[in-house]
């Protein structure tokens, strides 16, 4: 009896502590103030409910600003649109709790199961065409892997239309294809501050031979140095309607998802795009159908 009345009496006061942590980081983000603290106490207690709903049911704040308390308490990293400019398409950045993203981290899991779990630690993204989608799911993935506190690198290798520098709000002056055609020993890599464990290594200047910087001996060495400081590399590739880049690009990745829109790509599209990967000795994890 006694050890069970101490663990109960300890977990009392570790909730009594969680009050504290999250009122506290609630009043210095200027969302409380002081003697609200109280009034939420005495409705939690009335109503047996968290501190957090109990604020919300107030109407002393809203349930985003819960939100990013937690996340800051819970060392889970996401934006605030607002203060950071990303493209409304990276919804794990901006709405991490939605349905949407948790259908991304099933998808996370499955791939850290299949693949990143075997001691691999590179996966190309790539589609059939220009509208399915390919770069916004890499983005979002790459998100929610750093989320996981995975060292996740982003990096856009399609070096035609690229679209990753867009999406994070990010200079394109040295990237991807500066490095393959100067041979550069250093290279600059974005990290958007909101998000610690992301890195983004853009396309860089936009070149008249993607094709060929992509198939030199360089990209696969600058891969393999990459994968010594990163948990997980995705590139985002070019689709294979625009070029056969990308088929460089997972030959060197060793493995690739493929993106498929619902109802936008067809069935020979997606038949095409596997017979053409399947070319390369790559493994083929699986694919992803999109449905916006």
């Amino acid at each position: 009896m006694d050890s069970t009345d101490n663990n109960y009496q300890s977990s009392a006061h570790d909730i009594k502590d969680d009050h504290v942590r999250i009122g506290d980081a609630l009043i210095s983000h200027a969302k409380l103030k002081h003697e609200d603290v109280e009034r939420i106490i005495d409705l939690q207690k009335s109503k047996n409910i968290l501190f957090g709903d109990a604020a919300i049911k107030l109407g002393l704040i809203k349930e985003s600003d819960l939100n990013k308390v937690l996340s800051q308490q819970f060392d889970y990293s996401y934006s605030d649109a607002e203060s950071h400019q990303l493209n409304e398409v990276l919804i794990a950045a901006h709405t991490p709790f939605s349905e949407e993203v948790e259908k991304l981290r099933s998808l996370r899991g499955q791939l850290l199961m299949r693949w990143f779990d075997q001691g691999n630690k590179t996966l190309a993204v790539t589609s059939a065409g220009v509208e399915d989608g390919a770069s916004q799911v890499a983005a979002n993935l790459a998100i929610v892997f750093s989320q996981l506190n995975k060292k996740t690198l982003l990096i856009d290798a399609n070096l035609r239309e690229s679209v990753q520098h867009k999406l994070f709000n990010v200079e394109t002056k040295l990237g991807l294809s500066n490095i393959l055609a100067n041979k550069q020993g250093s290279y600059q890599l974005t990290r958007p501050q909101f998000l610690p464990n992301l890195s983004i290594l853009t396309a860089g200047t936009k070149v008249p031979n993607p094709q060929e910087l992509l198939s030199r001996i360089d990209f696969a060495e600058l891969l393999s140095d990459l994968e010594i400081n990163y948990d997980i590399i995705l590139l985002d590739t070019s689709p294979l309607n625009l070029a056969s880049d990308a088929l460089t690009v997972v030959s060197k990745a060793k493995a690739a998802i493929i993106v498929a829109r619902k109802d936008y790509t067809l069935a020979t599209e997606i038949q095409h795009l596997n017979q053409q990967l399947n070319l390369t000795g790559a493994q083929i994890i699986g694919s992803i159908l999109q449905e916006f």
